[in-house]
């Protein structure tokens, strides 16, 4: 009779714990689901890669206004080295960069709207259009028009911050009437 009584006893002492293990583990999954966000607050992978791109397409117009600002300042080194290979791509010595503003009193530059970053060989571009209007030591107005292409190395291991940052790669900078 001990037996049965023993058999009796597990059966409902499984039925119980069973019962029990079944409402933790739906309480469980009832929490879970309310404090997960819902997918309408979940940000997706294309809209966070849309805020990265326009953030770096910010960051290179960004350099653009520094480099002009650099200029009127004067700090024609900080100009300078706004050019890829700290200055190697403004085709000209620093000498020679220097004295192509000689006769420079002020600059103002209007930046047009960005086009597409571009990758190629580790490498990122992006060409934004300019207007620049200069003024000269004798008062003189020279309007200029065209784009810059900037170039950045992508986020690979061994890059450094300073190749990740945007420069002046190129221009194409014609003086208009």
């Amino acid at each position: 009779m001990m037996n049965f009584s023993l058999h009796t006893w597990l059966k409902r002492y499984r039925m119980t714990v069973g019962g029990i293990l079944l409402a933790i583990t739906i309480t469980s999954y009832n929490t879970l689901a309310k404090s997960k966000p819902s997918a309408a607050n979940v940000p997706s992978p294309a809209s966070t890669l849309m805020k990265s791109v326009n953030s770096s397409k910010q960051e290179a117009v960004q350099v653009i206004r520094d480099y002009y600002s650099a200029i009127n300042r004067r700090d024609y080194n900080q100009a300078y080295l706004a050019w890829n290979g700290d200055g190697a791509a403004s085709q000209q010595s620093f000498k020679q960069f220097k004295q192509g503003f000689g006769n420079t009193k002020s600059t103002t530059v209007k930046v047009g709207e960005p086009g597409e970053i571009e990758g190629a060989a580790g490498s990122l571009y992006i060409e934004i259009p300019v207007t620049v209007t200069a003024i000269t030591k004798n008062g003189t107005r020279q309007s200029f028009r065209g784009s810059y292409m900037l170039k950045r190395v992508n986020d690979v291991p061994g890059s450094t911050a300073k190749q990740r940052r945007w420069h002046l790669y190129k221009a194409k900078i014609t003086q208009v009437s």
